[in-house]
């Protein structure tokens, strides 16, 4: 069992990891794989781009870029901030419970859902 300054170490990790990460992602700017492959867009295709144009401000063009990704990213990093929050109190993961199992299906398919249409409209 880990004490709590474990788990906080262990939350500070895997957080820089993962801003070291998309930092290396946003600069190297890599092209989406499944684009290259299929000629099809993912869900996530334009990420990059919705992030250059929220760091000029320019909301409008962030949501025309990837208006999926442009609701998700905050909402799934607030999820993970509780997450995290109830990681260090030593609370088990809300993942665990059978309604966010439900929740994230649900995203799933909306990605689906969304990566379809976006390809249909092409």
């Amino acid at each position: 069992m880990k004490t709590k300054k474990q788990r906080v170490l262990s939350v500070i990790i895997i957080a820089f990891s993962c801003i070291a990460a998309g930092a290396l992602l946003f600069l190297l700017h890599p092209p989406c794989l499944i684009h290259r492959v299929t000629g099809f867009l993912c869900p996530a295709c334009g990420t990059t781009r919705m992030l250059k144009a929220l760091l000029r401000l320019d909301f409008a063009a962030a949501f025309s870029l990837n208006p999926f990704m442009f609701v998700l990213l905050p909402v799934a990093g607030l999820w993970l901030l509780v997450e995290a929050v109830r990681y260090v109190q030593g609370k088990t993961a809300l993942i665990q419970r059978r309604w966010a199992v439900f929740l994230w299906s649900v995203v799933l398919c909306i990605a689906l859902v969304f990566a379809v249409w976006r390809n249909l409209t092409l």
